[in-house]
């Protein structure tokens, strides 16, 4: 009889120990990477050579990694494009590519972005990154929206 009480007991310690563990870690990681990292600010615009005018931008931005060798990336380029003619402003983070075949992708398929990052893979990693493209949508320098993979039309119908 005393066995059968012994085992709930353990049951409710066990419990008790991963739900002090959950509440104390989870808010603080979930706090951390919601926030923009300052070192996309840290750097300097491709054709510009200037760091990012964070009050030129506004509260509402957009953040887009890419890369001239990603077939998802051209096939998502439209839809920046017509954002960016509606005024929205986009910061493109160009990934790990080749500097000759980013300036020729660019040329040839126009130039969505207020801002070109070249990226070693520093800045993708303090974002997280999974691969390109992927798109996160700023509100007042808390990312409010991440899309892995490219945008579709539904990801943005809400900003044109």
């Amino acid at each position: 009889m005393k066995k059968n009480l012994f085992i709930p007991f353990i049951g409710l310690f066990i419990l008790a120990i991963c739900a002090f563990y959950y509440f104390n870690q989870a808010p603080s990681q979930k706090l951390e990477a919601k926030q923009v990292p300052a070192v996309l600010f840290d750097s300097k615009d491709f054709y510009k050579n200037e760091l990012i005018d964070i009050q030129n931008l506004g509260d509402f931005y957009i953040i887009n990694f890419f890369a001239s060798w990603c077939k998802p990336c051209l096939a998502e380029h439209p839809l920046l494009m017509e954002l960016q003619s509606k005024g929205i402003k986009i910061i493109g983070v160009n990934f790990r590519d080749d500097e000759d075949n980013f300036i020729d992708w660019i040329e040839e398929n126009g130039n969505p972005f207020e801002y070109i990052i070249r990226d070693d893979g520093s800045i993708a990693y303090e974002m997280g990154l999974i691969g390109v493209p992927e798109t996160y949508f700023i509100n007042k320098k808390i990312i409010q929206k991440k899309i892995q993979g490219p945008l579709f039309y539904e990801d943005i119908e809400t900003y044109l």
